[in-house]
């Protein structure tokens, strides 16, 4: 290997190393984007809470949507803004589950999950949190329609 291209290679690895590290601190800072985190205030109503959506799941009869997300993904932040903004979908997701948001940032409920990327959504029965009471799961942006049909054919699995 020429002299010349192990410090090109060197370079592009610290560059890297840097990017991801910056990514890690931004993480742990809790920095969060308009859109995105606990704070979210539309027409859904969110649990930042596993214990209660969990109880109140058992208590209601309803399935738990899980939103796992971060701070600094753009497709969640359109999910925020786009998607959970739809009345109709909030109105249908309100009244059929418990809608619960999961920074897969800084909690710990994503392990259990297996989440590998943001935004995805997971569909559970009422019975417990894992992996093996998975309704359904689907992961990227979805607009209003779509999303509801996959709410609906969860919803629908589940009363079978």
């Amino acid at each position: 290997m020429p002299a010349g291209s192990k410090g090109i290679h060197f370079l592009i690895k610290a560059i890297f190393i840097i990017f991801v590290l910056s990514l890690m601190v931004a993480g742990m800072l809790g920095c969060e984007l308009t859109g995105a985190g606990t704070d979210y205030s539309g027409p859904m109503e969110w649990l930042n809470g596993w214990t209660e959506a969990l109880e109140q799941a058992q208590a209601q009869n309803k399935p738990i949507l899980i939103n796992f997300y971060t701070d600094i993904c753009p497709a969640c932040r359109k999910l925020d803004q786009e998607t959970y903004t739809d009345e109709e979908l909030s109105a249908f997701l309100n009244a059929n589950f418990i809608n619960l948001r999961s920074n897969a940032g800084k909690s710990t409920l994503f392990k259990r999950y297996g989440i590998g990327a943001v935004p995805t959504i997971v569909f559970n029965t009422p019975d417990g949190y894992d992996k093996k009471y998975e309704i359904s799961r689907f992961t990227g942006y979805r607009d209003a329609e779509a999303f509801y049909q996959e709410a609906q054919a969860a919803l629908d699995k589940w009363q079978s």
